[in-house]
């Protein structure tokens, strides 16, 4: 059976995981219509413009980061996505407003918006497409001023323009449709919340048993397109001392975070975190090659240590996390099983060289597995 807040909890993830780029791209597309505008219109009524697209912009990028926030404190209890869509509705249509100062723009000007409010509507879509309302309202928001600009427009080219905007805006709500399943199925694939058998019972995500699911399926679709796969162990550093000092109850608790700091941290709804057994984790990335891996692992370390939990018998007096990775190319000749095991080399040499780290594989150090190297 589907856990309706774990869905929820990676499509707010895939929605917010890149919030200050996102952001970003925003101010990239409100610079370029600037300059569209600039030279056309008043200082007054350009700095008003100016104000309604960094208002949109600045909207969704505060509702992005209260959202990642309470992700990361596992303080998101509902289901409601009423923000959400409000917030894209409020992008779109900071964007969208721009169509009605038509009146006062060159007939130029006007196609190089109308142009620029299409790359911008299909720029936004796979990211909105997490949660399809959210883009309705975003496409809306665009949509809507642009057809009453060209409603109203003197020229008949820009009235010819109508079908046009109209075909584009149910082909992106299709597009839109198609991505949200393949969306979905990811996350049942991989997640396994499907099944309650595919959950680990004490930190509430996949277990050794998804893993090696997901691992072969991956491994098989990988090997079909000679995509770069990426595996990362992660063992918490001295735990038996930690139980030992506080006790099973704490160990549960300090196991229950460092799972949800590696799944929080995840953001692609592709990416599985997964226990793979007593205190050691392992994360799946699909489609990334090793430095990409290597730095998300990085933000991994960082965000466990930033917790600051109490480990007096640590040297660094909290718990942190080693983290030992592999990348490959995958190969019908190899065994995904050769990647776990150079992955688990990786850690070892990870914990032997003090801990607290992320290691990549090395075949010059840790002995040579024979796969591609990503």
């Amino acid at each position: 059976m589907v856990d309706p807040h774990q869905l929820f909890t990676r499509l707010l993830l895939q929605l917010y995981g890149r919030a200050n780029a996102i952001f970003a791209v925003h101010c990239a597309f409100a610079s370029l219509l600037a300059w569209f505008l600039w030279f056309e219109l008043s200082r007054p009524l350009f700095f008003v413009w100016s104000v309604v697209v960094a208002a949109g912009g600045l909207w969704q990028w505060l509702v992005g980061r209260a959202t990642l926030r309470r992700l990361a404190n596992l303080t998101v209890t509902g289901g409601t996505i009423v923000p959400h869509v409000v917030a894209a509705g409020a992008g779109g249509i900071s964007f969208g407003m721009t169509a009605l100062l038509f009146p006062g723009l060159s007939l130029a000007t006007k196609n190089l918006i109308i142009l620029t409010l299409g790359v911008i509507a299909a720029t936004f879509m796979p990211r909105l497409a997490a949660l399809p309302s959210a883009f309705a309202a975003f496409l809306t928001g665009i949509t809507g001023p642009l057809l009453a600009a060209l409603i109203l427009a003197d020229e008949a080219s820009l009235q010819r323009m109508i079908p046009v905007v109209l075909l584009m805006a149910v082909s992106l709500l299709f597009s839109v449709r198609t991505i949200h399943g393949e969306l979905l199925d990811g996350v049942l694939v991989h997640f396994g919340l499907e099944s309650a058998a595919g959950e680990d019972q004490l930190t509430r995500i996949p277990n050794r048993r998804r893993f090696d699911q997901a691992l072969e399926l991956e491994w098989r679709r990988a090997c079909r397109v000679g995509a770069p796969i990426s595996l990362v162990m992660v063992d918490v550093d001295f735990f038996k001392k930690f139980n030992d000092r506080y006790g099973h109850q704490e160990g549960d608790r300090c196991l229950t975070q460092v799972a949800q700091a590696l799944f929080q941290s995840a953001r692609r709804i592709t990416d599985l975190v997964a226990r793979y057994g007593g205190e050691e984790f392992v994360v799946l990335l699909n489609h990334t090659a090793r430095d990409d891996a290597f730095d998300l692992c990085e933000k991994m370390r960082i965000v466990v240590e930033q917790y600051a939990m109490p480990h007096a018998d640590s040297p660094h007096g909290h718990v942190t996390i080693s983290m030992g990775g592999a990348s490959v190319f995958a190969d019908e000749k190899t065994n995904p099983l050769e990647l776990v095991r150079a992955a688990d080399k990786a850690l070892y040499r990870a914990k032997a060289s003090g801990r607290n780290r992320v290691v990549w594989y090395d075949p010059a150090v840790d002995g040579r597995e024979e796969m591609p190297a990503a």
